[in-house]
């Protein structure tokens, strides 16, 4: 078997790379979850026309390629609302100044897909195709670059598959860009801290263009590759500090900037304002710390979740500092997780924080990667890798990945199930989380809701809005009150947690709420 592999390291990286990708053209489709819709009609109108601006022409085309009941209504909606001249004909998609309508999302990622899908269609292929083109394309330069960091091809292909099990395969094959923001993002660190600053930068920035937290990169690459100096080659802090501030490391910051500028310069010519998602998706009050731990630890959609290893590789790296040659890498660890940390404060925003995921939340998939390097690093320091912790560490992340595909976005993980019938006071999970999993319904956390879980006739945990007359009636009759004495609340909405049945102010309880 030996003299059929190629005989250098790199080309069997490469032997492995294009297996890799050819088995996953072959045996897996491109899934139209997330925001297809949107990343679909832009790709069809670059590859078509050039513009990310897509005609009545372009949305038959995409009626065509998808048929399925879900988007007919989609294009029937849409196409009416363009036919009417709507400045917002679906949700989604906009009219701008020009006339001409858009998505609200970026178009970074479908101009990378447009040629693949152009080439595609032109052999008679499924031209959606072209998603999992980039994102394999995206995975190749991340084994590239695990390569140059590792030095060893084995090493290289390891976290390659460790990667994908980490959260990736949740999304290779999602037509968005969660899969290829963090494969560029993990990229790029690793070709920063290589001292391959520009090529780098173009990952990060372009990723920043489609995922606007990612900018950070520019202030954080040259910080956690100045930490990682100082501990790995025993630089002084002086001299390590220095290396942040050389002409190559402030100009790829620039450049990464620059490219992150990009959209919102595009967003202000054409919509009036630095950015169109932000305006329509975003609610700044929504930024709260329950929603940071929400990010990292939430049991059903928290990076946690598809991170476990990595994170768990985390924590062992910092209680292990215990002597002065270990605490070197304390700044190292800590500018890495306070770059994850950094992207994560932004995305809190969001006003669909229950968003259509696959295990841990789409965020989290790129917010995540600077604790996955973190453990890659870790990893790399050994001086061996016993097959038993290799085969240890993949698979406890593919029973990771097939635990993740157990349940949808509006169902409770079996965590979240055992925590909820065994320790109920201990778990309390973002409320939208909790209202939309309980009621199995995306778009459930309305003003007046109440969620009764595991039943209104039974529950063991309630959310409801302390200021909604509407639910305090539900819960305790027409002129009833809830007594929030045993209640904890605080967040955004003046949605309330009660464990067990409702006590009442006023009124009788009432335990058969409805929705």
């Amino acid at each position: 078997m030996q003299r059929f592999l190629p005989a250098r390291p790199a080309g069997r990286l490469a032997l492995f790379i294009a297996l890799l990708s050819l088995a996953a053209l072959l045996l897996t489709r491109p899934s139209k979850s997330g925001d297809f819709q949107e990343y679909a009609l832009m790709t069809i109108a670059l590859a078509s026309h050039g513009s990310p601006a897509f005609t009545l022409a372009d949305l038959e085309r995409s009626a065509a390629l998808s048929p399925e009941p879900g988007f007919v209504a989609v294009h029937d909606k849409l196409r009416s609302g363009m036919q009417r001249g709507d400045p917002h004909p679906f949700p989604g998609f906009i009219r701008g100044s020009d006339g001409g309508y858009y998505a609200i999302h970026f178009f970074a990622y479908p101009a990378l897909a447009a040629l693949p899908f152009k080439l595609i269609d032109a052999v008679g292929g499924k031209p959606f195709k072209a998603f999992q083109v980039v994102n394999l394309a995206a995975l190749a330069i991340l084994a590239v670059a695990l390569f140059r960091f590792t030095g060893s091809a084995p090493r290289a292909m390891f976290g390659t598959v460790f990667f994908l099990l980490s959260g990736g395969l949740l999304y290779s094959n999602w037509s968005s860009p969660e899969f290829f923001s963090a494969c560029a993002l993990l990229s790029a660190l690793l070709l920063t801290l290589a001292g391959r600053p520009f090529p780098g930068a173009v990952l990060a920035g372009v990723a920043a263009m489609q995922n606007p937290p990612l900018v950070l990169f520019a202030l954080f690459a040259p910080l956690i590759r100045a930490a990682y100096l100082y501990a790995h080659d025993g630089l002084s802090a002086r001299a390590a500090l220095r290396t942040m501030f050389g002409l190559p490391t402030l100009l790829a910051s620039v450049l990464v900037a620059a490219l992150a500028a990009v959209p919102v310069l595009f967003n202000q010519a054409l919509f009036g304002m630095p950015s169109v998602i932000a305006h329509f998706s975003t609610y700044p009050p929504l930024m709260t710390p329950a929603r940071l731990l929400s990010f990292f630890f939430d049991l059903n959609q928290g990076a946690i979740v598809g991170l476990p290893v990595a994170m768990l590789l985390v924590a062992l790296h910092l209680a292990t500092m215990r002597d002065r040659p270990r605490l070197r890498w304390l700044p190292h660890a800590l500018a890495a997780i306070l770059f994850s940390v950094a992207m994560a404060i932004p995305s809190l925003a969001t006003v669909n924080w229950n968003s259509g995921a696959s295990g841990m939340m789409r965020y989290a998939m790129w917010g995540g990667m600077p604790l996955f390097y973190l453990a890659l690093v870790y990893l790399q320091r050994l001086p061996r890798w016993p097959l038993g912790m290799v085969a240890a560490i993949l698979l406890a992340q593919a029973g990771m990945v097939k635990y993740a595909r157990s349940y949808t976005h509006v169902e409770f993980s079996p965590a979240a199930r055992f925590v909820l019938a065994t320790l109920p006071g201990w778990y309390e999970p973002e409320p939208e989380i909790f209202i939309e999993r309980t009621l199995g319904e995306d778009g459930a956390a309305h003003g007046d809701v109440v969620a009764a879980y595991p039943s209104p006739a039974a529950p063991v945990k309630i959310v409801f809005s302390a200021t909604s007359r509407a639910a305090h009636a539900a819960l305790c009759g027409p002129e009833g009150e809830v007594a929030l004495a045993r209640a904890s609340g605080g967040y955004p909405g003046g949605w309330t947690f009660l464990d067990g049945p409702p006590v009442c102010a006023r009124g009788a309880p009432r335990m058969g709420a409805s929705r």
